[in-house]
């Protein structure tokens, strides 16, 4: 067996170890940001400062919609920020947290909106906020834009945090 053989061997061999040990390891807990995208719970973001006391994200959404839509939810716009009571940030948290939306938008309106899911929480229900939209023309072909953002506090490992997720919400109308 030449050199190579032995080296692309050596490195499955480690690649197979590595492998092995990450699929057996419990998932990573929860970030301090969690998005809700089709069902699933995603973990969006971590900050590494802890001096920090506000922190601000902005996140650009993209979605499309059928022109007779009546209070359809905007994928995409449903968070939450999650609390480290215990020093580690947990899922299972549901801190205080509201959105705010505008009533109108050029071709519709909003509101604020909750989406809740039971993840094997011992403390119930979790709860997601974002954003519902209205089309009121009814007119294809246009796109419907507007900011809205999800404000809370929250517990991180040390301290306590205020966060702002600002939305950039851009509905292509069909």
């Amino acid at each position: 067996m030449n050199n190579l053989s032995k080296t692309l061997l050596g490195g499955v061999a480690v690649t197979a170890l590595a492998a092995g040990s990450a699929v057996a390891a419990p998932s990573h807990p929860a970030m301090h940001v969690t998005a809700l995208h089709a069902g699933h719970a995603v973990n969006k973001t971590k900050f590494h400062i802890p001096g920090k006391q506000h922190i601000t994200y902005t996140y650009n959404i993209y979605s499309s919609d059928s022109a007779s839509s009546v209070d359809q939810d905007i994928f995409g716009t449903y968070y939450k920020w999650n609390s480290a009571p215990n020093g580690v940030y947990t899922l299972c948290s549901n801190p205080k947290q509201k959105v705010k939306t505008p009533k109108k938008t050029v071709y519709g309106s909003t509101k604020a909106d909750t989406e809740s899911y039971s993840f094997g929480c011992p403390s119930g229900l979790t709860v997601f906020h974002g954003d519902a939209w209205t089309n009121k023309t009814g007119v294809a072909g246009n796109t419907d834009t507007w900011h809205s953002a999800l404000k809370g506090s929250f517990q991180g490992p040390s301290a306590k945090y205020k966060g702002t997720i600002n939305f950039n919400v851009s509905v292509n109308i069909f």
